[in-house]
Parts: C-alpha cells; structure tokens; sequence
C-alpha cells in the first residue's frame, strides 16, 4: 500500500489518563524522523474521534493512525469501517491490549509499521443491543464483565490497567450475583446462571487476561468464552490462570467458536465492546471477515 498521502493522526488526549495527550508532540516528531508524512488532529470526545476518523478517510486518507487506547481503537473502527482506509495503531491508552495483538505494543515499532505499511485485512465483529449498533475489533462482554467495567470505569485513582480492573473486579464480585442466560452460538443452545459471557474477535482485554487465548483476527469466527456460576472463592482462586490464557481447563468454562451468537438474560445487563458501554441484552454478535485493513507489526499473535 503507498502512503503517499499523509497519514493522519487521530489523538485522544485523555487516553490512559492523559498520556496520549502528552505524548502528541513526541509523535509528531517520531514520524517525521521516519520519514511518515503526517498531521495530527486532536478528538473533543469519543463521538468526535470515530467523526474525525470517517472525516479523514472521506477526505481521501488511506491510512488514519489512532493515538490513544482499545477504546479508542474501537472508535476509529468504527468510523472507518467500509471507506478502504487502513487503521493504524499508536499504543497510548491504559492497556492497549488490541496493539499487543497487532504485534505494535511498543510506539517505536508502531512508528515503523507504519512507514512500512504492512497491511493485513481483519476481522470486524458487530453487535446490536438494544437499540445501538456497534462494531468492535478486539473484545465484547456481559454479565460480572460489564459489571467490572462500569466499576472501573467510574474509578478516581489511577491504579494502571491491571491495577485498576482487579480493584473494581474485587469491589464487584462482593455485591455480584449471576444473571440467567440463554445463549445461542449457530445452531447450539446453552442455557442457565453464568458469572459472564465473553465474544471475543482478539485475544485480551484488561491489561493482557488471555480470556479468548486461541482467537485470531484473520479466521472469521468470534471466540466465546461462557463462564458458569461459580462460589466468590472459586472465582477469586482461578481468576489468575486468565493472565496464561490457562482459565479455559477449568470445569466452570466453556470455549466456543460460532459466526452468530444471540445472548439473552432473565436481568438487566449491560454489554460492553472494546471497553466502551453498547446497551443492554438481548444482544445479537456476528462477525464479518476481512471487512476492516489494518496496520500490524512483525509479531502479530492474533494474525495466526
């Protein structure tokens, strides 16, 4: 792919707690050493981003670069999504566990993918809820999940990625009760109480729990991880083993794989996708091969 055109850089200055916004002028630099034409636009908000991210691509970018986090990354997808741009990926959010798994975890070699243009079509997944319509690249969740996020979302203190997600995870299992599911993956039902259900495109969410290990971006299915009801100390003992990837052994977890899948809960819960708040079940996944060109790196694990 030539980048002839300049790259534009979409920065989200409050992501991970103001540090892509303190990094904007850093990047401006870097991309000029590599000799990236560029320019930089700074977002107002998370609509503002995915409006910019659209506005460039109409405007005949063909490749917008995000500077933020996985919830900025799924803005921008969102906003490019069926224009041919390419969306590249500027690690600076609080995880940014989508850029470990385009292989750019580290803004040095996300610059020199870049310059290289080394293009790679991934898989898109959509979700309705409710009345919204989203898409989302890396990691979509209901149940405690959703929970936790609205918990961490609503914290003060930084207490980084890992940090902050179990700090929530601890304060909301105390008050968590498992909601009645009936899930649909194609033609399978499962049904009963579940701790959380994850559809996952990529690999990790949270700071690099492994939840959906064995997905790949480029096979055109969503990966499903159903976690049963469980007791708090089960719960609290095999929480660890999703930081391996090694949770999905467990007697209470069911890994699937399905191109549908239909969630339904006898309470109201809320989906989450890739760390933003969509609405509440019932909520219907597909997912759309190929649909969205993307910027990755030497080692991108979820491009297997």
């Amino acid at each position: 792919m030539s980048v002839a055109a300049p790259v534009v850089v979409i920065a989200n200055p409050s992501a991970g707690r103001g540090k892509a916004g303190r990094r904007i002028g850093k990047i401006g630099d870097q991309l000029q050493r590599a000799g990236v034409d560029h320019e930089i636009r700074v977002s107002t908000s998370g609509e503002d981003l995915e409006r910019r991210a659209r506005e460039a691509a109409d405007e005949g970018a063909k490749m917008v670069a995000v500077l933020g986090g996985d919830g900025s990354v799924g803005l921008a997808a969102n906003g490019l999504l069926g224009t041919g741009a390419a969306l590249a990926v500027l690690p600076s959010g609080t995880a940014d566990d989508f850029a470990a798994s385009i292989g750019v975890r580290k803004l040095e070699t996300a610059i020199r993918a870049i310059a290289d243009a080394n293009i790679v079509q991934i898989d898109v997944a959509r979700v309705d809820a409710g009345p919204t319509r989203r898409h989302y690249v890396a990691i979509a969740g209901c149940g405690f999940d959703s929970e936790v996020n609205e918990a961490a979302n609503a914290m003060r203190v930084n207490l980084g990625a890992t940090g902050t997600y179990v700090a929530a995870l601890v304060k909301t299992l105390s008050r968590f009760s498992p909601a009645g599911f009936r899930i649909e993956l194609d033609d399978e039902v499962v049904e009963g109480p579940h701790m959380l259900v994850i559809v996952g495109n990529s690999i990790s969410y949270g700071g690099g729990m492994k939840v959906t290990p064995d997905a790949s971006i480029v096979d055109g299915w969503l990966d499903v991880c159903l976690l049963r009801e469980m007791s708090k100390g089960a719960f609290i003992r095999a929480f660890p083993k999703v930081f391996r990837g090694t949770h999905v052994s467990h007697p209470a977890v069911r890994m699937a794989r399905a191109t549908h899948v239909r969630i339904e809960a006898d309470r109201r819960v809320m989906v989450y996708a890739d760390g933003e708040r969509v609405g509440p079940a019932p909520a219907v996944f597909e997912i759309l091969p190929g649909a969205l060109p993307v910027i990755v790196g030497p080692n991108a694990k979820a491009v297997r």
